[in-house]
């Protein structure tokens, strides 16, 4: 086995089996480094360059890939067992937690702190020992001047468990080993009270009086000359204690103390002289949201953060609000809200040494005494929070790097952060993806805005206030801007509203009140993407279908499956899409709205034509593929696609894989196929309807089935294709056979056949001859049926068609069956199985095996029927077919009446009801009939 070992508390190294892996300069140590601090969730390019590189801009996805693929290299030359992995567009360095120093710290020093505060001090003692045992040296030493805030995010954790062991070892009575901890800390350190306060009760204890005396003075001196403060009560009454033998009490003045020091713990803080604004009273629901953020900040032995993400409008500020004020007594030290602009059209974002002044001075910093230097801000800024309890709300966060210096480093601190963005960078943050309003809270939000008076004696106002709050998608600014327009309109009506908003032309422009915009709104979302990304927005709202993966969304943006990948991932951490389900991506209502009305018309025609064809290529292609699969050996035409993808669904050879897609796309290949013949692009559309009709037949999706067909059959007649318009009548001809709509089905296939014959294509002809045949068949005119298809069995066997000449013999067999010529029936349908099971076409067995049970009743043979009807039910399992299944337990139902099982028979008509439901199937009134007549008996 490989020994690994990855160490970051030091220099960046990877060992394996006792030998260094030679990793590159600084910046290949830095990726690794970002890499293995990301873990299992991983960082993505931008991110990537942000950390190492500095910020956006500074470096290129050429620069990322280059030193990933040296990465990758030299691991794997080293024999590591260890791999980048890259998904959706997000790199992962696959290593086990135990292999990398930083998880052994974080695991030691969670295991000392539990055997703390399990009475176990000795224990404790040892673990943290342990954890500083694994530093070599300051963190990332050989990284170059990248990585600043993760260094100091490292070194702030490892101070803590210093100051976890100090005071453990002080509460053992070691005075000698909490000198030998804090003596050099202090200096480095000389603004932290608390460690100063621990070094100068251990040194009193040891008779160190002068020294401990000179710790009190230094620490207070930096305090108040550096930091503008005077000294807390903890560093005072340490040295009182030296000083008298027992603690003293603070003689600092309440009124001297700054925003943050503990005496504002006594009574309700200030809470608005700290920036916050007020909370909104018309703030409705949100109470598992709010509980989730609660239990995030609960005040523990780390600082805690949680980040709460989601669309603009959606109520990220109000939420926060109202959790600031409900830790009120968390936080007994105030609270300091900043909003920090990240997406403002008023000014741009704050940078972190902007924030870190501002944020200074609401702690109480005198301007004058605030650091020029954004390094030393950020010291100071740990150092007025240690000790103490203080939560920091930033507001509106542009991205990771602004907030990362704003984050507290010390116990019992704690901040939320508030962006349009996931921030998944934010290592242990808490998350929270904010969503729209429920239904009943955003009724309730309107009712407030608007006043109960207003809506006292409108007829139908809830039915209408539900409708209304849905045209706004639940969206709480949307909600707020509407409401208060219509309190300001004193004539106008609820239904009146409702009516406006319902126009799909005019939507936006009620969701502005000239103070606030939806649209504006989103704008600045859209504003701050990169140009690509911002291209592709607009191309994705091409889509004319509910949703989309990243091979359509590649396919319509024109770019590689990776950049794809990247593409959307930007899109949803950005909240301007929804990732509903895995790689399933939609647009919410309203920013689907914005974008065809705003992004769609910025990208030049030609480029929204290229992407709407190159989508339709793709979807085409992709349905071959499957259809291939489901039904094979079937006539296919030669596909007319332009644009090939590069890569197709992964798995659509495989049958099971192949139905999947289908049914999961079919919604989207309905309106494709649909927008290929509204945009012209005829032999497209036609083709897509045509390959789409093996998956119709075998789930019975006749509504699917007309849609597509209605306009592929246009399509082909504007193509002046006579060959594609008969296949489509043809079809349009069985859809509606399917149905049982014989007349209707008759008329096309008559048509169909003189298209055929127009076009001079003989197999054509005497498909529809099979198909008409089918008409007399379902009038009961046997002879007649049989008179037409025994030729056609003939013309497919000469020609070599086995598929067809297997689906025509069985259409004999079922005809000789009802003519009372059982032997023939059978055998010709047993002969027909045989096929099918050759050709593996899984429907046409389970279809067959239904068809033989039948025939078996019909001879009286029960057990034999039962059996194929059994084997049907695990056919019709084995190729997705629910009217198969429902099929064969129908006759399953009847064998149980003919021998006496009641029971048995409603249990399986209560099955064969549920499939010919689940497809919409006429037979389901038959089937419902059955069991109502049981049930009187």
């Amino acid at each position: 086995m490989v020994d690994v070992r990855i160490r970051l508390l030091g220099p960046v190294t990877v060992r394996v089996d006792d030998r260094d892996v030679d990793l590159g300069g600084p910046t290949a140590r830095a990726v690794l480094a970002v890499l293995v601090l990301q873990g299992t969730v991983g960082a993505g390019t931008a991110e990537l360059i942000s950390s190492v590189w500095g910020g956006p801009g500074a470096a290129t996805r050429d620069s990322v890939y280059h030193y990933v693929a040296t990465l990758r290299s030299a691991l794997a030359a080293s024999g590591m067992p260890a791999c980048i992995e890259a998904r959706q567009s997000r790199y992962r360095l696959a290593v086990a937690e135990g292999v990398v120093d930083w998880h052994q710290f974080k695991r030691l020093r969670a295991e000392g702190r539990r055997a703390r505060d399990a009475g176990d001090p000795e224990r404790a003692a040892a673990l943290f020992t342990e954890a500083l045992r694994l530093w070599t040296g300051p963190p990332l030493t050989d990284v170059g001047d990248r990585l600043a805030p993760q260094r100091a995010e490292l070194a702030a954790r490892r101070l803590a468990v210093v100051e976890e062991l100090a005071a453990v070892e002080a509460g053992r009575g070691r005075a000698d080993r909490v000198v030998e901890l804090l003596d050099d800390e202090c200096t480095r350190e000389p603004g932290r009270e608390h460690l100063a306060a621990l070094l100068i009760g251990a040194l009193g204890a040891l008779g160190r009086r002068e020294e401990a005396g000179a710790v009190f003075h230094r620490t207070r001196r930096y305090v108040t000359e550096r930091l503008g403060l005077d000294p807390g009560r903890e560093l005072e009454a340490a040295y009182r204690a030296v000083l008298y033998g027992e603690q003293g009490r603070s003689s600092v003045p309440a009124s001297a103390q700054p925003v943050g020091s503990s005496t504002q713990a006594a009574g309700a803080p200030e809470w608005w002289a700290c920036g916050l604004p007020r909370p909104d009273r018309h703030f409705s629901g949100r109470e598992d949201d709010l509980r989730q953020v609660l239990d995030a900040m609960r005040p523990g032995e780390d600082p805690v953060v949680c980040a709460v993400s989601g669309m603009g409008g959606v109520g990220k500020t109000a939420l926060a609000v109202q959790a600031t004020v409900r830790l009120a007594d968390q936080y007994p030290d105030g609270c300091v809200f900043i909003d920090l602009y990240g997406h403002s059209d008023s000014r741009p974002p704050l940078t972190a040494a902007e924030a870190l002044d501002r944020l200074l001075r609401r702690l109480g910093v005198d301007g004058e005494r605030v650091p020029p230097d954004e390094d030393e801000r950020v010291r100071l800024y740990r150092e007025l929070l240690a000790g103490r309890r203080t939560l920091i709300v930033l507001d509106n966060a542009r991205d990771t790097r602004q907030v990362l210096p704003l984050v507290p480093a010390t116990t019992g601190c704690g901040a939320i952060v508030t962006s349009r963005r996931r921030l998944v960078a934010l290592d242990d943050a808490g998350r929270l993806s904010l969503d729209t309003l429920a239904a009943g809270d955003a009724a309730a939000l309107f009712r407030s805005i608007v006043g109960t008076a207003r809506l006292t004696g409108e007829a139908d106002a809830d039915r209408l206030v539900g409708e209304i709050v849905e045209v706004c998608a639940r969206l709480p600014l949307a909600v707020r801007i509407v409401a208060a327009r219509h309190r300001a309109r004193d004539r106008q009506t609820l239904r009146d509203l409702a009516r406006r908003l319902k126009s799909t032309r005019t939507t936006l422009a009620e969701l502005d009140d000239g103070d606030r915009s939806v649209a504006a709104s989103f704008q600045l979302s859209l504003d701050d993407l990169p140009e690509d990304v911002r291209t592709a927005f607009g191309l994705l709202a091409v889509h004319p279908g509910p949703d989309f993966d990243t091979f359509a969304a590649a396919a319509l943006i024109g770019q590689p499956y990776d950049d794809a990948c990247r593409i959307l991932d930007v899109l949803v951490d950005r909240h301007l899409l929804v990732e509903h389900a895995d790689d399933r991506y939609l647009f919410h209502d309203l920013i689907h709205a914005f974008a065809r009305q705003h992004a769609v018309p910025v990208v030049p025609g030609q480029r929204r034509d290229v992407a709407l064809r190159a989508l339709v290529d793709g979807y085409l292609s992709a349905a071959e593929r499957a259809d291939m699969a489901i039904t094979p050996h079937r006539y296919r035409v030669p596909l007319d696609v332009r644009f090939r993808p590069q890569v197709l669904p992964s798995g659509l050879d495989d049958y099971d894989t192949a139905l999947a897609w289908l049914t999961t796309e079919q919604a989207n290949l309905v309106d494709v196929c649909r927008a290929a013949g509204a945009a012209g692009l005829d032999v497209s559309c036609w083709q897509l309807a045509y390959t789409l009709r093996g998956h119709y037949f075998l789930a019975k999706l006749w509504g699917p089935w007309l849609a597509t067909h209605e306009v592929a059959l246009a399509a082909a007649r504007r193509c002046g294709d006579t060959l594609a318009e008969a296949m489509i009548t043809n079809q349009l001809g069985l859809a509606h056979i399917e149905q049982g709509h014989l007349e209707v089905s008759a008329d096309f296939y008559r048509r169909a056949r003189h298209l055929f014959a127009q076009a001079g294509d003989a197999h054509g002809e005497q498909t529809v001859r099979a198909n008409l045949a089918w008409v007399l068949f379902e009038q009961r005119r046997f002879e007649e049926f049989l008179d037409e298809t025994e030729p056609v069995y003939r013309f497919y066997r000469d020609a070599g068609s086995q598929r067809n000449m297997s689906i025509t013999l069985r259409g004999i067999g079922l005809a000789e069956a009802e003519l009372g010529r059982s032997a023939d029936a059978v055998r010709h349908l047993g002969e027909a199985l045989n096929l099918f099971e050759q050709l593996d076409l899984r429907l046409d067995v389970a279809m067959t095996l239904n068809c033989l049970g039948e025939s078996y009743a019909r001879c009286g043979e029960h057990l034999a029927a039962v059996e194929a009807h059994e084997r049907a039910i695990a056919a019709s399992q084995r190729c997705g077919s629910a009217y198969e299944q429902a099929r064969a337990h129908y006759r399953l139902g009847r064998l149980a009446i003919d021998s006496g099982q009641v029971d048995r028979a409603a249990e399986h008509w209560a099955q064969a009801l549920a499939g010919y439901q689940r497809v919409g199937a006429p037979q389901a009134a038959e089937v419902r009939a059955a069991l109502s007549e049981l049930t009187n008996r």
